[in-house]
């Protein structure tokens, strides 16, 4: 039943990850698919901490910024497994989606800067520290100004 049901699960459990790159590679199965326990095929690599089916999973794009039912990331199950490697691998899969994820909004945002109306924008920020008697500022707290004109220095 669960073979023919969670087929990429199944897979998973026995680490059997050149089978798994072949049942991906027909795009018959959604590598998102839940089982009845909420882990998806990435969620039971890692947490198994099969790094090979992990690597083949993430290759395929599985989401690594997905919570489990207890509210884990798949980041925090690999830190979890105590495999400094497996850590490394969900971390450059992770940071790469997200660094790709935020530029790709930057050529929508730069147009829509210039097309907006002539205005001003005043930013201020001041960091501040407990440790030292109390608070201390470490930076200068002068605003930094930038006026539409501008928008392509700061790009």
């Amino acid at each position: 039943m669960a073979r023919e049901a969670f087929p990429l699960h199944v897979l998973v459990w026995n680490n059997q990850y050149l089978e798994l790159e072949l049942e991906l590679q027909k795009d018959e199965q959604d590598v998102e698919r839940v089982d009845p326990r909420g882990r998806t095929p990435l969620e039971l690599a890692v947490c198994l901490g099969h790094l090979e089916s992990t690597r083949v999973l993430l290759r395929r794009s599985a989401d690594t910024t997905r919570n489990n039912a207890q509210g884990w990331t798949i980041l925090q199950e690999a830190v979890s497994t105590g495999d400094p490697e497996l850590v490394q691998l969900v971390l450059q899969y992770r940071d790469f989606k997200r660094a790709t994820e935020r530029l790709a909004g930057i050529p929508e945002l730069l147009s829509k800067l210039r097309q907006a109306r002539d205005f001003y924008v005043e930013m201020k920020w001041e960091f501040t520290s407990w440790e030292v008697s109390f608070s201390t500022t470490w930076l200068d707290s002068s605003p930094c100004s930038s006026w539409p004109g501008q928008i392509e220095t700061l790009a």
